[in-house]
């Protein structure tokens, strides 16, 4: 279990997350049909960071949305609520964010503590123009921010422990748009990671220093052995290139990456990935381009490295090389209502009030052998139709 870790997140207004609660184990993967709004959660996710980071602009202008786009089907009501448990450095934490989709900006804002002993304390709160740190005087804001007040304060006014929280949101990565085509095209400059599309992919390898280079050189031969090292260069103009050295035949072959495999730059991007932060490693479809002899080392990859990572799937294949108790806790059923909200249970959970799978098959087959017996889309009915019944009383 990583030391740092996001474990119950609800979000309302946020695209197709009218009001919708999200409970995230070490490792999570969301599956359902398409269009129920599992690429919308990982966007909810990395919204988190750019709000810690106030790069919302930025955010927005990288996926070419407009401020409209971000609240429940063009809803006129501007606000977007976050309401996030997470653990630091075994210390839980919430933090209560209301978003001002057009102006940008959190309008209120709650981080509180929670202690054992004694009552749970707010560290930071920012309300109807004010904020305090630890309780302090409250201070008028009179500067401007985008995004969480943690952009707009100094590093030294915020102290070890908030700092440690906006560093951990900030570190967020999201590779949901990875792209091959964007991978193998030389990049200038990197600052944090490979990019949301892969598209820095180069640049991001040329700035690792000496120890990670080595580190991701063995990750990536224990895929594929007959690749010796990857290399980059740096041209004049700034751009870095990239090649990967083979070995055949007791012959070294460099190969330039517009020639490399959509599935070997993928992996490399995952597993660059993987370099790039202490926080949480975002994929979509993850599988994509990639052979199915390698699927089950890139699940042990995810489960086994120290990070918290949250993948979208549609791939039983994938699931099948899940250990049972991790399947049991990490996969996420994700479905729409009529009304096209989209809501998240715990996949076993749902399935063992509504399908007709013993305990006994449990044992006999994957978690993705399971989710193939399964009709989706009959489970989402059951789950409206029961959701309807409690509302008529």
């Amino acid at each position: 279990m990583p030391i740092n870790m996001l474990k119950r997140i609800r979000v309302k207004n946020f695209k197709s997350l009218e009001n919708t609660e999200i409970n995230f184990s070490k490792n999570s993967f969301l599956i359902g049909m398409n269009g129920t709004g599992k690429t919308t959660i990982l966007q909810a996710i990395d919204f988190l960071s750019a709000i810690s980071s106030g790069e919302v602009e930025e955010w927005l202008k990288v996926r070419g949305w407009l401020k409209k786009d971000l609240t429940f089907y063009g809803n006129k009501k501007l606000i977007i609520e976050f309401r996030i448990e997470f653990e630091l450095e075994r210390v839980t934490y919430f933090w209560i964010i209301l978003f001002n989709s057009q102006t940008l900006k959190s309008t209120k804002e709650l981080i509180i503590k929670k202690t054992i002993d004694s009552e749970d304390r707010t560290i930071l709160g920012l309300i109807n123009g004010y904020y305090s740190i630890n309780k302090v005087k409250k201070e008028k804001i009179n500067f401007n921010y985008k995004g969480s007040l943690l952009s707009g304060l100094k590093s030294d006014l915020l102290g070890d422990e908030l700092n440690g929280i906006h560093r951990f949101f900030n570190d967020i990565r999201s590779a949901e748009l990875l792209s091959p085509i964007l991978m193998k095209k030389r990049a200038r400059e990197a600052k944090e990671g490979i990019g949301l599309g892969g598209e820095k992919l180069s640049a991001f390898l040329n700035a690792l220093d000496v120890d990670k280079k080595e580190k991701l050189r063995q990750s990536l031969k224990s895929f594929f052995p007959y690749i010796e090292s990857f290399e980059t260069k740096s041209l004049r103009s700034g751009w870095k290139t990239l090649s990967l050295v083979e070995k055949q035949n007791n012959q070294l072959i460099e190969t330039d990456s517009m020639h490399l495999s959509d599935g070997i730059l993928r992996i490399l991007a995952i597993l660059s990935q993987l370099l790039t932060t202490e926080s949480i490693l975002i994929f979509d479809e993850i599988e994509d381009g990639i052979n199915q002899e390698f699927v089950e080392k890139l699940v042990d990859t995810l489960v086994e490295s120290s990070h918290q990572t949250i993948v979208a799937t549609h791939s039983p294949l994938l699931l099948n090389y899940l250990d049972d108790d991790i399947a049991k806790e990490s996969i996420l059923f994700v479905y729409k209502t009529k009304d096209g909200a989209t809501k998240v249970e715990n996949f076993f959970e749902v399935i063992a009030k509504y399908q007709d799978i013993s305990n006994h098959e449990y044992d006999l087959f994957g978690a993705g052998e399971i989710m193939q017996r399964v009709n989706l889309l009959e489970l989402t009915d059951n789950l409206i139709h029961e959701a309807n019944c409690e509302d008529s009383h």
